[in-house]
């Protein structure tokens, strides 16, 4: 499935739709059954957006601040969830928050998890990245200024793998998350 330059990989029985949030995101959204708005944890599912910030108009800092704080945590501070795996690649704030003329302003995390709701239990995972103008800026689609990914299945032995195979074959323009990843290395 594709749509505004985003494009995934989901299972064949899975409803794939267009992803699009006037207020601020676009992308691609997925899930075993009818999708209802907007896809939260710990619903299972896939969504991949981007904001594209030749829409939006906002100075590139506000990315910075999004990622680093309510998308980032709009997905590991849910009740009942518990984040199992968190990392942090960079975490460069904006140079008129570091007092640094030169800091690009970049944030890019990946978190993984469980979600309980009555006795079942959900996995997910997920890629944010903000990148500002440093390497990772290169990545991506040109004037995107913020990308997320989630993705979540029930527990299960499997589980961890299917997740992983969904994030990992989500695009951006040609890009992977961890073509975003290797950019920050290739500087």
């Amino acid at each position: 499935m594709s749509a505004f330059g985003v494009s995934a990989l989901v299972p064949g029985d899975w409803v794939a739709q267009p992803a699009e949030d006037a207020a601020y995101a676009v992308g691609v959204a997925a899930s075993p059954g009818p999708l209802a708005g907007t896809f939260v944890v710990p619903d299972q599912g896939l969504v991949a957006t981007r904001l594209d910030a030749t829409e939006v108009g906002a100075p590139s800092d506000l990315y910075y601040l999004a990622a680093k704080g309510p998308i980032l945590a709009q997905v590991t501070d849910r009740p009942r969830c518990t984040v199992t795996r968190q990392r942090i690649f960079v975490d460069h704030a904006p140079a008129s928050m570091a007092g640094r003329r030169r800091s690009p302003g970049d944030f890019m995390a990946s978190a993984a998890g469980t979600c309980r709701r009555g006795a079942s239990v959900t996995r997910w995972s997920s890629f944010v990245a903000a990148p500002g103008y440093g390497p990772v800026r290169e990545a991506g689609i040109p004037g995107s200024g913020l990308y997320v990914i989630v993705v979540s299945a029930p527990k299960s032995p499997g589980a961890g793998r299917t997740l992983a195979r969904m994030l990992r074959h989500v695009r951006f323009g040609g890009d992977s998350a961890r073509d975003f990843v290797r950019a920050l290395h290739t500087a």
